[in-house]
């Protein structure tokens, strides 16, 4: 059996331009593939399509047989900064596994030339497995990044990583509440449930936890928008 060559695509801007650039200079039978966690925003989902239908090839889903919500309550728990077990849980291992189910093989991983401190994951079987950082061999940073992508017409979400997450920003909850009420009741709810909050209490001066959140919102309070940094790696894969 020959060699895999697999893209890590999971729809950020690094690992798009990544995708679509390989595909013009250096064309071969890819398998470009996404790790869901099953709670992206329709956003992310339509984003995947067009890619596949850009590069001409579906993207396979990896994924574990349960999604975010069902690894919740197995866990009894919310995901925090301290107990990351989602990541874990519904991307690493099962990409994990996976890869190794279809050695040898190539992993391309969109990482930037001014990232250099940003690492991809380290292997057991590195002999059967040889990961390439293209943008890095291109000499691509962040802004040659999104001029491609100006330049092929390719937008990206807003939101890139699940719709419920600590690391989300106030403004990013408020974008949920606002145009996706059903996804943030039942985020609502689940704080209920577990009796834990997503957010970080005396993380700032709103309230901590969704509902307090939306009684904030509903009273008018709209909070100031600001960036933030990308999600961890394996969240973007």
């Amino acid at each position: 059996m020959g060699t895999h060559h697999v893209v890590c695509l999971s729809g950020g801007k690094d690992s798009t331009a990544m995708a679509l650039r390989l595909a013009e200079v250096e064309p071969r039978d890819y398998l470009f593939v996404c790790t869901p966690t099953g709670d992206e925003l329709p956003e992310m989902i339509a984003h995947w399509n067009k890619l596949g239908r850009m590069l001409g090839r579906e993207i396979q889903q990896v994924r574990p047989p349960f999604d975010l919500k069902e690894l919740c309550h197995r866990n009894s728990a919310l995901p925090n900064w301290r107990m990351r077990f989602c990541t874990r849980a519904l991307k690493i291992i099962p990409y994990q596994a996976w890869i190794m189910e279809h050695l040898p093989a190539v992993s391309y991983v969109g990482l930037r030339a001014d990232e250099e401190g940003r690492v991809g994951i380290e292997w057991d079987n590195e002999a059967r497995l040889v990961t390439r950082y293209p943008l890095r061999e291109w000499g691509w940073n962040k802004d040659d990044v999104l001029d491609y992508l100006d330049c092929r017409g390719v937008s990206i979400p807003v939101r890139t990583d699940c719709a419920r997450c600590f690391y989300q920003t106030l403004h990013e909850w408020y974008s949920l509440y606002e145009k996706h009420p059903d996804i943030y009741a039942d985020a609502e709810a689940q704080e209920a449930e577990y009796a834990h909050t997503f957010r970080s209490p005396q993380r700032d001066t709103w309230p901590a936890d969704l509902k307090g959140l939306r009684e904030q919102f509903e009273s008018g309070r709209i909070p100031k928008q600001r960036k933030r940094g990308e999600g961890c790696r394996m969240c973007s894969m």
